[in-house]
């Protein structure tokens, strides 16, 4: 019987890359590729806990005026990657960097799924040929932001903690019972 064991290893290139702003973002070669394409694109970057690029995928492609990309693919490329931190990044070919409401509704799902999986949602930043914006530092991420799916998050997290807390209780009163039961049957001896 042999034991297959395959190593997750970085993704080549990304050696000593570190990201912490915006603008560090804004001059990655990759989001150079995209900032002046007729087309959306939205790239991913993972990090680790010091902010070193642990990879850099493009995520998709869409139309001159939107981008469509399922949540699960972001979430599923962050557990890949084993990310502690993401960054997504995606141009706007009209040049215009205001964050519609669908960048906004997006990214605050994609905020709530990965902090499920303690995985933080650093940025998400908007890029065009000659500028950028970050929603991180608008304060657009989880800032007063709620729609049916991010309250649906938000309940499915708290009944989780809700049995958790449940669980740990029955397991306090368990051992207060032993303990008051053992203490009942001491005082009985000494008597």
């Amino acid at each position: 019987m042999s034991l297959s064991i395959e190593v997750q290893k970085k993704q080549l290139g990304t050696e000593n890359r570190k990201v912490s702003k915006p603008s560090e973002v804004f001059e990655l070669e990759e989001v150079k590729e995209i900032k002046d394409a007729i087309q959306e694109h939205l790239l991913f970057i993972g990090l680790d806990r010091r902010n070193n690029v642990r990879g850099i995928s493009l995520l998709g492609i869409g139309s001159s005026t939107e981008i469509d990309i399922d949540c699960k693919y972001v979430l599923r490329t962050a557990l890949i990657t084993a990310s502690d931190k993401v960054i997504l990044v995606h141009n706007h070919p009209s040049n215009e960097i205001e964050p519609s409401n669908e960048d906004k509704k997006f990214t605050n799902t994609i905020s709530k799924l990965l902090k499920a999986f303690d995985i933080e949602l650093v940025d998400h930043v908007i890029v065009s040929e000659n500028q950028y914006t970050s929603m991180g530092t608008l304060k657009l991420i989880d800032k007063d932001y709620e729609s049916y799916r991010t309250n649906l998050l938000d309940n499915a997290l708290l009944l989780e903690e809700n049995n958790k807390l449940k669980n740990e209780i029955a397991i306090l009163t368990d051992k207060l019972q032993k303990i008051q039961n053992f203490s009942k049957q001491e005082e009985e001896e000494f008597e």
